[in-house]
């Protein structure tokens, strides 16, 4: 079967091994949950411990990379050729970008991260706990942890995906990543990429999910008194499966536009409420001093590790299973983002996918993790000893409870975190439904079939980590997939440079893919022409 009969089809090879892969983890989840439980913990520390030092280098490299292509002339190559067109207005494009990367993260940690960076910074960074020093490093690395790391290290690789299916006129996958950089095909090679990514990310939303199951549970529980238990988390888990399943099966252009909106809304008037019945001037003045701090400090807030401090497992803990987090999501995201760089010029498309999420991000989790400081340091809310005693997840409702109509803002919450999965959960349903189909076009959605097992085996997955090791369980299957996905994130990185120099050469800032699959057709062409003009072979 040639490339155009198996254009659409199921990709056999990935989708059943990634299922069973997946069957793997829930055989072990179910009949022995424990020990799955301890794995996954371990194996958190043994990926850091070793290979930490290669997941910040990486993560370094990118912004150069990144920075490179803004100020170069590669930035002003068309997405599409100079003639596109946007199909997306700026506030969907926006808006979808925001969400998009986020999921219920953001939510869950703005304000429950900093709290255990003021208890327990780092050995690297040299400061004391709970002082005022403390409570500034805490607010700003939970700034930087969101921001801009994480969308350098999305913005490539979905550069690199617009540029192949919109300039290159090929399908959105990584067999015209792989037909491009070797100049030929690599079945085998294709298959195996797809196959860790679609694992990779299937374990990075399992993870998110996880998070977010544990958050949905906690606000059940402070709202509505409803005890936390493995049946909550099976309840939680059917519903928010079914929901974010559904919205995927209607298609980026309506179900995840419109769910995108609603998130951001909801966002917004979160963060309304907290500058208006919060102390504005304490946020103010934590959020400037931390961002001041990002400055002095970007690139060795990327670096920390545990060199001379073997027992210090704060990085192995937090920095570094972030940038493993962000490197799971990096292909399939970069194949979600690439659809809105169509008609936008390289430089817009980086500088808005990397500052617009980014300056949101940091704008957050100032005021949220400001009103954590302010809670905490003046004794309001002894915001520490709650998430010792109730779990970080019922702890950050006890807190939003404490504060003028607490439990109108607990119920909004509890809705935003809900509708911040389903912007994550969807896309990366699609995009990894898309790696289980052959030749998928840029425009077009993948099967509906597929995109219902992709969802349902993620949610079971999910729903066996929160009950077998809870958040470290979550946290080292992170670490697992992130490190895997590091070596073709790279790649994406690289080819970037190339792709951006062969469209500033070209007509329009288009490959015509008539001219031969990459440069091959042109050089065997070019080959049989001198075997004419010489004879050779009569």
């Amino acid at each position: 079967m040639n490339a155009k009969e198996k254009k659409g089809k199921i990709y056999k090879p990935v989708l059943f091994t990634v299922g069973a892969l997946l069957l793997v983890e829930i055989i072990f989840g179910v009949f022995f949950t424990e020990d799955f439980g301890n794995l996954m913990v371990n194996m958190m520390y043994i990926v850091g411990d070793n290979f930490g030092w290669w997941i910040n280098l990486l993560c370094v490299v990118g912004i150069f990379i990144g920075i490179a292509i803004v100020v170069a002339r590669y930035g002003d190559v068309v997405i599409g050729g100079k003639d596109a067109k946007p199909d997306f207005t700026t506030w969907q494009w926006f808006s979808m970008s925001i969400c998009g990367g986020i999921g219920c993260g953001l939510l869950f940690w703005a304000m429950g991260e900093p709290i255990y960076h003021y208890m327990d910074p780092p050995v690297a960074a040299g400061i004391e706990a709970e002082t005022r020093e403390a409570a500034i490093f805490a607010v700003s690395q939970a700034m930087f942890d969101w921001s801009f790391v994480q969308y350098f290290i999305y913005t490539l690789p979905a550069l690199a995906f617009a540029l192949l299916a919109f300039n290159y006129r090929k399908s959105l996958s990584f067999q015209s990543l792989v037909d491009v950089t070797f100049k030929r095909k690599m079945n085998w090679l294709t298959t195996l990429l797809h196959i860790c990514c679609a694992w990779a990310v299937a374990s990075g939303v399992s993870n998110s999910m996880g998070a977010g199951l544990m958050q949905i549970s906690g606000g059940i529980n402070a709202v509505f008194g409803v005890p936390q238990g493995p049946a909550m988390y099976l309840f939680i888990t059917i519903f928010v499966a079914v929901f974010f399943i559904l919205s995927c099966l209607t298609g980026i252009h309506k179900g995840l536009s419109y769910v995108s909106t609603a998130c951001m809304i909801c966002f917004f008037a979160l963060l309304i409420y907290v500058v208006v019945f919060g102390d504005a001037q304490f946020i103010g003045k934590i959020g400037t001093e931390a961002t001041g701090q990002i400055l002095d400090n970007f690139f060795g807030k990327i670096t920390y590790n545990n060199t001379l401090a073997p027992d210090d497992q704060w990085a192995n803990e937090w920095s570094i299973t972030y940038w493993n987090s962000f490197f799971i999501y990096a292909p399939v995201i970069g194949m979600f983002l690439a659809r809105m760089g169509k008609g936008r010029t390289v430089r817009q498309f980086v500088l808005v996918e990397i500052l617009v999420p980014s300056l949101f991000c940091c704008l957050f989790i100032a005021i949220f993790a400001g009103m954590i400081m302010k809670m905490q340091c003046e004794g309001i809310v002894d915001v520490w000893a709650r998430v010792q005693e109730l779990g970080m997840q019922t702890a950050l409702y006890q807190v939003l409870g404490a504060m003028p109509f607490g439990k109108a803002v607990q119920v909004l919450f509890l809705v935003t975190v809900v509708l911040s999965f389903v912007t994550l959960a969807d896309p990366n349903t699609s995009a990894m439904s898309t790696l289980c189909v052959h030749g998928q076009e840029i425009d077009s959605e993948p099967p509906r079939n597929i995109k219902i097992v992709v969802g349902v085996m993620v949610s079971v997955v999910a729903y066996l980590l929160v009950v077998s090791g809870g958040m470290d369980a979550v946290k080292g299957l992170l670490n697992i997939g992130g490190l895997l996905m590091t070596i073709p994130t790279l790649w994406l990185f690289l080819i970037c440079f190339r792709l951006c120099g062969r469209l500033l050469k070209s007509k329009n800032h288009m490959i015509d893919p008539e001219q031969g699959s990459d440069d091959l057709k042109t050089v065997e062409n070019g080959l049989e022409l001198v075997v004419e003009e010489t004879g050779a072979g009569e």
